[in-house]
């Protein structure tokens, strides 16, 4: 059983980044508005999430053996949180900013090409780093009592030039401790090299990429080998609200020609990307208009068994007339 069997149908969670300034308050938020608590990336503090990791604030973690580990800015507020109001299905949710798309970047600031075997061969010790330094704010959640679900951010994979032989570059995060491991993709998907690294969790902006055909098979392998789908639904810099995200989930959920039920228990519901960008007020509007879009979709999936067996009945009387 994973652990990830623990969550509600279609929980909602967010990307990683969040608008607010003061760290107590992004790490409440995250708790609270969403299903599963995760550890907000704050750009206004952080940087975004290539200067998050490679800074050059010597009291920060970049690429340097000799700096501390990493430590976001609001890790401490978000712990303190978790203390206060644990999650009840004991999930929380850390993402890292992925091996490819940092040796992608590092490439790039020396004047390479950022594609091929250098930088691959680049994001494998990148990839040992970044592993070491979730490692120890994985131990950090299991010694409160919970279990991590860890989500690599590679925004623009597809572009990357990786094949179906090169998902073990992700291998340092996979081992790294937590309870189930995820990739987000807020660019087009790479649906290849997704089914070849089979995560526990798939990531992606459905509203701005959708689905095509490959990308529905993949997502029905994923779904028959028990991973979750976490569907992008709701466009965090658009005018989406409750109801265009509770149609697209429902469109997501039906859209795989499997058991709906069963879609919807390997399923969440997410902003197609992180908020930190935007304003407070509106990241607001996108984690409440996330829950009712999942709490509409529930109930729609809920009443369907019992609509079947009312038109099962008024056949059944009509057959008898």
């Amino acid at each position: 059983m994973s652990a990830l069997d623990r969550l509600p149908a279609l929980a909602t969670t967010g990307v990683g980044s969040l608008p607010f300034a003061a760290p107590a308050d992004a790490a409440r938020h995250a708790a609270r508005a969403y299903d599963v608590p995760f550890c907000p990336q704050l750009p206004r503090v952080d940087g975004d999430m290539v200067r998050e990791w490679l800074g050059a604030d010597p009291g920060r973690c970049g690429w340097n053996p000799d700096r501390d580990r990493l430590r976001p800015a609001a890790w401490d507020a978000f712990v303190a949180e978790l203390r206060t109001r644990p999650p009840a299905h004991g999930i929380v949710k850390l993402q890292a900013t992925g091996p490819v798309t940092l040796a992608i970047a590092l490439e790039r600031a020396g004047g390479g090409v950022a594609t091929g075997a250098p930088s691959l061969d680049l994001a494998h010790q990148v990839a040992a780093w970044v592993g070491a330094a979730v490692a120890d704010q994985i131990e950090r959640i299991a010694a409160l009592g919970l279990d991590t679900l860890l989500v690599t951010d590679e925004p623009g994979l597809a572009a990357a030039g990786l094949s179906g032989a090169d998902v073990d570059v992700w291998q340092p995060l996979r081992i790294a401790g937590a309870a189930a491991w995820g990739l987000h993709i807020c660019g087009a998907v790479p649906w290849g090299v997704v089914d070849a690294c089979d995560p526990d969790v798939l990531s992606f902006d459905l509203g701005r990429h959708g689905v095509e055909p490959h990308g529905r098979r993949a997502l029905r392998r994923l779904v028959a080998r028990g991973r979750r789908i976490a569907w992008g639904v709701l466009d965090p810099a658009g005018s989406d609200g409750a109801q265009e995200s509770a149609g697209a989930a429902a469109a997501a959920v039906s859209g795989l020609g499997l058991p709906l039920a069963d879609v919807a228990r390997h399923s969440l519901l997410t902003p197609g990307c992180g908020t930190g960008r935007l304003g407070e007020p509106r990241e607001r509007l996108v984690a409440s208009a996330l829950a009712a879009a999942a709490d509409a979709t529930r109930a729609a999936l809920a009443a369907q068994p019992h609509e079947a067996t009312r038109r099962s009945a008024r056949t059944g009387e009509l057959s008898s007339s």
